[in-house]
């Protein structure tokens, strides 16, 4: 519901659940390359989070596409006559369920998303040695983007599941009214 109703307010940020737990722990008494591994999965981590949005992302383009489809199609479908008032019902209900489940793939794709990142900007106005600090960063800045892809995933389960529901249940009263 957050993230359909980020839609009405661009550029806001929406509350996620925390998905990713895990805290970072004290790196004291790490070494040079001990240091250097942490940046490296650091970096990986953020290519891993990287990829899995632009998944999402895509994924949500089919779901928002077959969507609309499938909104024309009940729309034609259930008012092309003169239907019965529970297939009027029926057909109304499909329709809020769907285009519900459209705007839940819209969202996907416009409301914002936080990552957060390395700005090599401020990272340059660090007094060195900075291997320390920017491993320090790396390890508690993965959370977030954590957070963001499990909601964005969990928005467009429920979108599927929508056009789903909607899609059987605007099939039903097509049906009924054949």
């Amino acid at each position: 519901m957050r993230h359909v109703a980020g839609l009405f307010r661009p550029g806001r940020l929406i509350v996620v659940p925390a998905a990713h737990q895990v805290q970072s722990g004290s790196l004291d008494g790490w070494g040079e390359e001990d240091l250097k591994l942490i940046i490296e999965e650091g970096r990986r981590q953020l290519d891993r989070q990287n990829s899995n949005f632009e998944h999402i992302l895509s994924r949500a383009q089919w779901v928002f596409t077959v969507g609309v489809a499938i909104v024309a199609a009940l729309t034609a479908a259930l008012f092309k006559s003169r239907p019965s008032w529970p297939t009027i019902a029926v057909g109304a209900l499909a329709f809020v369920v769907v285009v519900y489940g459209v705007a839940g793939a819209a969202s996907i794709m416009v409301v914002r998303a936080d990552f957060k990142t390395i700005d090599t900007a401020l990272l340059s106005q660090r007094t060195p040695p900075i291997q320390k600090g920017l491993a320090a960063d790396y390890s508690t800045m993965i959370a977030t983007g954590e957070n963001t892809i499990a909601a964005r995933l969990t928005v467009f389960h429920e979108a599927v599941l929508y056009l789903i529901i909607g899609g059987i249940l605007g099939l039903a009263g097509v049906l009924a009214h054949a």
